[in-house]
């Protein structure tokens, strides 16, 4: 049985607290599956992602955001590769999985 873990709205990291919201433009517009703006402190989601995706992709945002607020480079692939492990240790070994039902679709541009 899967332990279902709720995606706050608002996510802190260090003393920053970022909004995380649905967008259903993000794909069609940048070519992308998530983004984040630090200057408005938004993590956008793409809408119509699969789930498995969405996971990913949003642990993806936040080592971004680590690495912007902690000064670390990474490169995206690295950052995709540790990404994807997490969510393998996640959800394969701990049997995790993220509830998304508290997020707001918000078609921002």
């Amino acid at each position: 049985m899967q332990t279902k873990v709720k995606i706050p709205k608002e996510i802190k990291i260090g003393t920053h607290t970022y909004k995380v919201i649905f967008d259903r433009s993000i794909r069609t517009d940048d070519d992308r599956i998530g983004e984040t703006n630090h200057r408005t402190q938004v993590i956008k989601i793409w809408t119509e992602a699969p789930l498995s995706m969405q996971n990913e992709t949003l642990l993806h945002e936040l080592i971004h955001i680590a690495e912007y607020y902690f000064r670390v480079r990474i490169e995206d692939a690295d950052i995709d590769r540790i990404a994807e492990c997490i969510c393998d240790f996640l959800f394969n070994n701990l049997g995790l999985g993220f509830d998304w039902s508290d997020i707001e679709e918000v078609n921002e541009k």
